[in-house]
């Protein structure tokens, strides 16, 4: 194999790669190849090539930053949320506490109420309690 056979094989297999959608933007604009057009003038692929990716590069670019931007908006809602419940979770205890609170209240209460009907003057009025 001669030194044209090499220099051929590279041209082959760098028109090769370019042939693959999607590849040929990946590779490093050092790694394409020059070659001379039909009109005599020299052709650099990769400057066209960096030409016409990079409003598709700048466009992933533009993505990620707002895929991770919405991540973190998400997180952030998240923690938000469950602070929210956490403090849902106490209101509750404490409504739950306050209702227990009440009843026994309303149970001392009715206690009273009670034993004070039944104190002694409520016995001398009412002949059938007292003293027979």
């Amino acid at each position: 194999m001669g030194l044209g056979d090499y220099s051929q094989c590279r041209q082959r297999m760098s028109r090769g790669l370019h042939g693959v959608s999607g590849r040929a933007a990946l590779w490093f604009p050092a790694f394409h190849s020059v070659h001379r057009t039909p009109c005599g003038t020299w052709h650099i692929e990769a400057q066209e090539q960096a030409r016409a990716s990079a409003p598709v590069l700048e466009h992933l670019r533009r993505q990620e930053r707002t895929r991770v931007r919405m991540e973190c908006a998400l997180a952030r809602l998240r923690a938000e949320l469950l602070e929210l419940r956490f403090q849902n979770h106490q209101l509750a205890r404490t409504l739950l506490d306050l209702n227990v609170k009440m009843q026994q209240l309303k149970k001392q209460q009715d206690l009273e109420r009670a034993s004070k009907s039944q104190s002694p003057e409520d016995d001398a009025m009412n002949p059938e309690c007292g003293n027979a």
